[in-house]
């Protein structure tokens, strides 16, 4: 048995990491910062998927450099839910992780965890400098690039989800000019082949790309009809920015769409319920 660390574990691309790693039967010590009263039901939410678990303990932010982080195999910093998500706090959280990621190197090369990083492919990753600065001299880091990843519990700033909750065009034109266009994935297909890409080169980075083309269009399309052209004001080229890996994509466009809606009704009848009481 193994022991991950997941930064961001009750945010989307931490919450299915976090929920993968103790499906395969490892231990997880996941870490947030999720305290919006705004958001409370949601962080529940997850917790009832993945709190029952004995594998898994919590902390929030503030605890972590509290950790002994000598015994943990790998930690994973989802830099890629810090800046999808909404939270105020950004310097006060990469501080957290940085103060951390040098409390690990102090341990010496032989008990220092591997570190994966999640970075959005575009965007402005100038915020998380830092963190970068702080994995040199670590070997075994790695920093997987993400393109637009989509599905269940994706965040109501990023595009699809806006497109879903019907938000008013200047919302879901920023969203769209937030967000990589020029490909996308199902965040199912992204976490079980996790391992396969950690293990695929010696690469420090690497960047996720669908087996499907076109990949974000298709399911903009599927949200947005025939007013996608008034959403998008021209085409961005694709991005590369380390060794590419594709990532088999066994959900279409079309069945990852209608899961991450069908999904999106429930929260939505949830909250209407929660303001009942």
């Amino acid at each position: 048995m193994q022991t991950y660390i997941v930064i961001g574990t009750y945010q989307f691309v931490g919450f299915h990491v976090t929920q993968y790693f103790l499906n395969q039967g490892e231990e997880v010590i996941g870490i947030d910062w999720a305290d919006s009263e705004a958001s409370r039901y949601i962080m529940e939410e997850k917790e009832l998927e993945i709190g029952r678990s004995s594998n898994y303990i919590y902390f929030p932010i503030n605890k972590l450099k509290l950790l002994d982080s000598s015994q943990q195999d790998t930690v994973f910093i989802s830099c890629y839910d810090i800046q999808s998500g909404k939270t105020g706090k950004i310097d006060f959280l990469i501080g957290e992780i940085v103060y951390f990621i040098e409390k690990c190197k102090k341990n010496g090369s032989n008990q220092t965890p591997n570190f994966v990083i999640f970075m959005p492919i575009e965007g402005d990753v100038s915020i998380f400098q830092s963190i970068l600065n702080s994995i040199e001299g670590i070997d075994s880091a790695k920093i997987i690039f993400l393109p637009t990843i989509y599905g269940p519990w994706q965040p109501e700033g990023m595009s699809f989800e806006a497109g879903i909750n019907q938000l008013g065009q200047s919302d879901i034109k920023a969203a769209i000019a937030n967000e990589y266009t020029g490909d996308a994935l199902f965040i199912t297909d992204f976490v079980n082949d996790l391992e396969a890409v950690l293990t695929s080169t010696s690469d420090r980075a690497i960047q996720l790309c669908s087996s499907i083309d076109d990949h974000w269009n298709k399911c903009a399309k599927l949200i947005f009809g025939e007013t996608m052209d008034s959403f998008i004001s021209q085409p961005k080229t694709k991005i590369n920015k380390g060794s590419i890996f594709e990532v088999h994509s066994k959900m279409d466009p079309e069945e990852g769409i209608a899961l991450q809606r069908k999904h999106n009704k429930r929260l939505n009848l949830l909250k209407e319920w929660r303001k009942r009481d």
